[in-house]
């Protein structure tokens, strides 16, 4: 499957945050107390960089940067269930790295919940390190 990653506009709106609740229903039934984590999409698009994975003018998820002082924090990532294990969530990491990069970040981060070790496993795969753990979060952090 081709996906196109682009910069996500206000129109996207809608469909990113049934993608991001598609993408994290898988969890609904492991009681994990996760965040609302696809309220607010339309004022993260306004504030903060977001891309979103496309196909077929479908989203199949995205992802929410926020750029501080030197640093960058992956708000969220999240992609459907149909479009896991197909490089996207790599795709959009990178797109965020380099969107830190321009904006003069030096480090990005992150905070997931422990029990997702899929996620985990792949920030750890793709140079991330786990900086500290908070109750249910892992915090992590990758120099860029």
């Amino acid at each position: 499957m081709t996906a196109t990653i682009r910069p996500a506009t206000f129109h996207d709106a809608p469909q990113l945050t049934d993608a991001i609740r598609a993408a994290y229903a898988v969890y609904d039934n492991m009681d994990l107390n996760l965040p609302p984590v696809s309220e607010g999409i339309d004022q993260a698009i306004r504030d903060a960089t977001v891309f979103v994975a496309e196909k077929d003018e479908r989203l199949l998820g995205g992802i929410v940067v926020r750029v501080g002082q030197g640093w960058a924090q992956i708000e969220n990532l999240a992609l459907t269930p149909a479009a896991t294990g197909l490089g996207l969530g790599k795709a959009l990491i990178q797109h965020a790295e380099e969107a830190a990069r321009e904006a003069g970040a030096t480090e990005l981060r992150l905070a997931t919940h422990k029990d997702l070790t899929g996620n985990i496993g792949l920030y750890t795969h793709l140079g991330w390190a786990i900086t500290a753990r908070d109750g249910n979060k892992v915090m992590m952090r990758k120099p860029l």
